[in-house]
């Protein structure tokens, strides 16, 4: 009497064999199994002409023993960053054996976070300016309005990302779709926009041309950030990035003028992208864009695209992004 594993097997090659065209995908749905053991069962039957599996090979079982648990924890503890699997093959035991100890050891795997590259002297000012920040300003206020800039380029397809395409073979569609060509020096728009902790954003501003002192005044405080903070009824601060011109005499005497609770420059903690959400921001709008496979020309073009794609971001995503800004500089600044 046929097994299970047996029977299910000779299903898959009587629907493969009766039409070749049949996608695994269309196999797997029809009896309902995983599209995986479809692709594993046709396979080895077309390498072996047999769909039973290879024999496994009688290795010597190695003991559970304090040796080899001591052996896999010592080298654990040498090198953090290796895994189950180079443990295994470096100690010559199995994967499951060192998998074992390592939780019988009471160790976790953790993600390794990213980190900006600075050195002991920018490390100490970027802790001593947060300190500040969240002592004498960030506890005093509800909300907190960041703004910053960023570049898009022109062909939203060379925006950096993974692109994909689907056919039965990988050459069997036209070059133009299994290729994407990048220019070295592709055309591209400046984009600065103001996010803050209640979800509201700013209305965009989108240039070509770089950003100066009156620029920054006239198109992005005046027209845009104004109006975002007129908009909030709590006590609100202003975090603005580090650029020369977002701290030019122009522009503090715009703040002084407008009555702008803002973030001093010696509150502002440099090199702290971790601490800004707003780069989060950014990234998850570009990798909108990079699923449209659009070319603009003009700025007004791509302020127009920039604000419908706004619109697939919500501002839920950036509540919940901007949501931990104090936590975060807390916890930079006390080592949490």
């Amino acid at each position: 009497m046929e097994s299970k594993e047996q029977l299910v097997c000779d299903k898959i090659l009587r629907i493969h064999h009766e039409n070749k065209d049949l996608s695994h995908r269309s196999i797997a749905k029809t009896l309902g199994i995983a599209n995986s053991t479809v692709s594993r069962v046709i396979k080895r039957f077309e390498e072996r002409l047999t769909t039973d599996r290879k024999p496994r090979s009688e290795g010597k079982s190695i003991p559970y023993n304090t040796k080899n648990h001591n052996r896999v924890v010592g080298a654990f503890n040498r090198n953090p960053n290796a895994s189950v699997r180079d443990v295994a093959k470096k100690l010559h035991l199995s994967r499951s054996f060192v998998q074992k100890a390592k939780t019988k050891a009471g160790l976790r795997t953790f993600k390794v976070q990213k980190a900006p590259n600075r050195d002991e002297k920018q490390n100490k000012s970027a802790k001593t300016r947060a300190r500040k920040l969240y002592l004498n300003m960030l506890t005093k206020v509800e909300c907190c309005i960041m703004d910053d800039e960023t570049y898009v380029k022109a062909d939203f397809k060379q925006i950096p990302g993974n692109l994909f395409f689907t056919a039965k073979d990988k050459f069997s569609v036209p070059e133009h779709v299994r290729t994407q060509k990048m220019s070295k020096f592709a055309k591209k728009f400046l984009v600065w926009q103001a996010i803050c902790t209640c979800g509201k954003r700013s209305a965009p501003f989108v240039t070509q041309d770089t950003m100066n002192g009156q620029v920054y005044i006239k198109e992005c405080l005046q027209k845009r950030l104004l109006p975002l903070l007129k908009a909030h009824n709590v006590p609100t601060i202003f975090w603005p990035d580090l650029a020369s011109c977002h701290y030019s005499k122009d522009v503090l005497k715009w703040y002084a003028d407008n009555k702008v609770n803002f973030v001093p420059k010696m509150f502002n903690p440099p090199n702290t992208p971790e601490l800004r959400p707003i780069e989060k921001y950014w990234a998850i709008m570009k990798q909108h864009h990079l699923k449209r496979p659009k070319v603009v020309k003009t700025v007004e073009e791509l302020k127009k695209v920039w604000v419908y794609m706004q619109k697939t971001v919500d501002s839920q995503v950036v509540q919940n992004l901007m949501a931990g800004v104090k936590a975060k500089v807390r916890a930079f600044t006390y080592g949490l």
